[in-house]
């Protein structure tokens, strides 16, 4: 017994948008990775090592041909000395609005 195969079903332009920001979220934390390594001026190979994954995947993870899983980006992390949390999304100042203008409507 496989996995069962994914519905081909159109998306709808709320939900591109939404997969749109989502992509662009990993990449913001692919670069920050990035940032932090080259900041402790190590080479990928290095980190590579340290963390038990080999240059190439590295190179993948950063260069965003591959979706890292989070213990992944730990095992990165680690040896540079950084670590994943967990902050709230800033929201768009409009979206603010609307809420506070609900909230005093109320």
């Amino acid at each position: 017994m496989g996995r069962p195969k994914k519905e081909n079903k159109m998306m709808s332009q709320e939900e591109i948008e939404h997969e749109i920001k989502l992509k662009e979220l990993e990449r913001d934390v692919i670069r920050q990775v990035v940032e932090a390594r080259k900041s402790q001026k190590l080479s990928q190979r290095v980190v590579g090592e340290r963390a038990g994954i080999i240059r190439e995947t590295v190179a993948k993870i950063e260069n965003n041909l591959n979706s890292p899983q989070i213990n992944t980006l730990i095992k990165l992390l680690e040896p540079i000395g950084y670590t994943l949390g967990v902050v709230p999304l800033v929201k768009d100042e409009v979206e603010t609005e609307e809420v506070s203008s609900e909230l005093v409507s109320e």
